[in-house]
């Protein structure tokens, strides 16, 4: 979890801020909630590398031309459990949503589908998507490639994007199960929020210009493949798959060809690609069979020995932990981020909602 000074603001008004501001900078309404969905749930979840943060750079987006505000989404259901999805380029997070869902409707019928989707932009978390999805019942897999930000193992320049994983899945009488990962040692965004709190980074999980370990922040150029020096192809091996079920199977370029997301071509689309798999527990298992196993498997795990001070958890557990907090006193925003969601709210005469007071 990062520690950053803050403000705090109620889940809803958060939400209905970031919709309006979306909307004023030129998304269609759907758009704008769906995207204000996504950060907020990834904020209020303790993603911050991938919550509210990431607002300006999407209005920034829209405003330039980069995301189409309007889009026309085409889903087209390619066989029994297969679809796929033009998002026309679209902010990726309401194409990430009409995804899932059309993989949710698919795999009433089928107990799996899989759903590409072309054409579209940065979603945020993946999670959010593959939460969306275990929430209604079903176990969800998620994936997104990027430019390429991250060195090949070994390598010197970069090649892979962050690439990341998700799964989710239903457990009976509690919350998901959630899996949301990159295949990077870390996020790219978490190097943009260290240089935000002024926070060094991890050991081992970037590099600067000239390929050499940095735990400078302002100093990072690229990050370092999951496993770091010694156990990077690991990572790699990871993006390489991320990258191809993203770019074959949806017809967009790899990573290492696609438009820098940041660069001089601000109103270039950036055409990614994002994969889901979804699944019907009851059509693989008897439900009740499924989630006593399911129970069990998180049971035995929880109880596991730990090091002194801490607690073996599950995927996810982190997150629920700080959620609670977050629910009761407030989604926290960093005051970087917040200051530039002041500045577009005046830009745009949105009303700027009232902070949470500090106990």
């Amino acid at each position: 979890m990062e520690s950053f000074e803050d403000v705090r603001i109620r889940r809803p008004e958060l939400e209905s801020f970031v919709a309006d501001l979306l909307e004023k900078a030129g998304a269609r309404r759907d758009g704008a909630e769906a995207t204000a969905r996504a950060v907020v749930d990834a904020s209020a979840r303790a993603f911050d590398t991938h919550g509210v943060r990431l607002v300006p750079h999407y209005v920034e987006s829209l405003v330039s031309g980069r995301v189409n505000g309007a889009p026309d989404l085409r889903f087209t259901r390619q066989a029994a459990a297969v679809g796929h999805l033009d998002a026309d380029d679209g902010l990726g997070h309401l194409a990430s949503y009409r995804a899932v869902e059309e993989g949710v409707a698919m795999a009433r019928e089928t107990g799996i589908a899989a759903v590409a989707v072309a054409r579209s932009s940065h979603h945020g978390a993946t999670g959010c998507y593959t939460l969306a999805a275990a929430r209604q019942g079903f176990a969800a897999i998620g994936m997104t490639h990027s430019d390429a930000i991250v060195v090949p193992h070994d390598g010197l320049k970069p090649f892979n994007g962050t690439n990341p994983i998700s799964f989710a899945l239903p457990v009976a009488g509690e919350e998901p199960m959630l899996l949301d990962m990159a295949t990077s040692s870390i996020p790219l965004n978490r190097v943009f929020l260290r240089r935000a709190t002024g926070q060094p980074l991890p050991p081992e999980v970037a590099v600067d210009k000239d390929g050499a370990v940095t735990t400078d922040p302002h100093q990072a150029t690229a990050l370092m493949p999951l496993g770091g020096t010694a156990y990077g192809y690991k990572g790699a091996g990871l993006a390489a798959m991320v990258d191809i079920l993203c770019s074959a199977f949806t017809g967009m370029a790899h990573g290492a060809a696609l438009p820098a997301f940041t660069g001089t071509e601000e109103s270039q689309p950036v055409s990614l690609g994002h994969f889901f798999i979804v699944l019907r527990p009851e059509l693989f298992q008897p439900l009740a069979l499924f989630d006593a196993r399911v129970a069990a498997f998180l049971a035995d795990l929880r109880s596991q020995p730990a090091k002194p001070g801490t607690r073996v958890m599950a995927p996810g557990d982190p997150e629920r932990d700080a959620q609670a907090d977050r629910r009761a006193n407030g989604v926290p925003v960093d005051l970087t981020t917040w200051d530039s969601l002041r500045e577009i709210a005046v830009r745009h005469g949105v009303a700027v909602p009232t902070t949470v007071p500090k106990a």
